[in-house]
């Protein structure tokens, strides 16, 4: 039986990159998608062959029906408090509700359980985010593939190619990840149509991913 994965934040980038990974490996996929959803948007993902499924996020009842049926329920939803903590919430609720056994939280962050909490806000959010999976009766599996290596092409002060500088701050061997966002995005259809994902995964040098059972 094929295992059908709901994808949240399909129409983004790194959504959109992670639908289309799953399409190569000819898995279902179910879009959820905002009722104003641009519907060229739309059009790109139907094209793939995806269920797109408009659905209002605070309808639990609309949203737990467009769960069902899942093996996996994955967001790449990309947003602060209201995003991270409170529609992810609303997902994972219905993700459970629905009886859907596995569930991805939008973390793709470096590891952030190394960071001491206050010292950046988006790890801050993932950080509280987990607590409330932790508690939930479904398997999480959180990708951490560090940075994105396409901000390198941004002439970033940590890669500034005007000034052909490397930057650091106190430690110049300090190690960072990076991961292209393809890469991620193939690793991730990966883990979410392996229902063996294990509870801690390291991929070769570059990243890793963390799970809670």
């Amino acid at each position: 039986m094929d295992s059908l994965i709901v994808v949240a934040g399909a129409t983004g980038d790194l959504g959109h990159r992670i639908v289309t990974a799953l399409r190569q490996r000819n898995a279902p996929v179910r879009a959820l998608v905002r009722p104003e959803t641009d519907p060229a948007k739309i059009d790109r993902l139907t094209q793939q062959g995806v269920q797109v499924q408009p659905v209002d996020f605070s309808d639990s009842v609309a949203l737990t029906r467009a769960c069902a049926g899942a093996s996996c329920v994955l967001s790449a939803l990309a947003g602060l408090r209201e995003v991270i903590i409170d529609t992810q919430t609303q997902l994972l609720n219905a993700a459970v509700a629905a009886g859907v056994p596995r569930f991805i939280p939008s973390d793709f962050a470096s590891d952030y359980t190394q960071q001491a909490p206050g010292l950046n806000r988006n790890f801050d959010l993932r950080r509280e985010l987990q607590a409330i999976i932790d508690q939930a009766p479904i398997a999480a599996t959180s990708i951490l593939n560090g940075a994105f290596a396409e901000v390198l092409t941004y002439n970033i002060p940590l890669l500034d190619f005007k000034q052909q500088q490397v930057g650091y701050w106190e430690d110049a061997d300090w190690q960072i990840d990076f991961t292209t966002m393809d890469d991620t995005a193939a690793f991730t259809a990966a883990a979410a149509l392996d229902p063996t994902t294990p509870a801690s995964c390291a991929l070769p040098a570059f990243s890793l991913v963390r799970a809670s059972w």
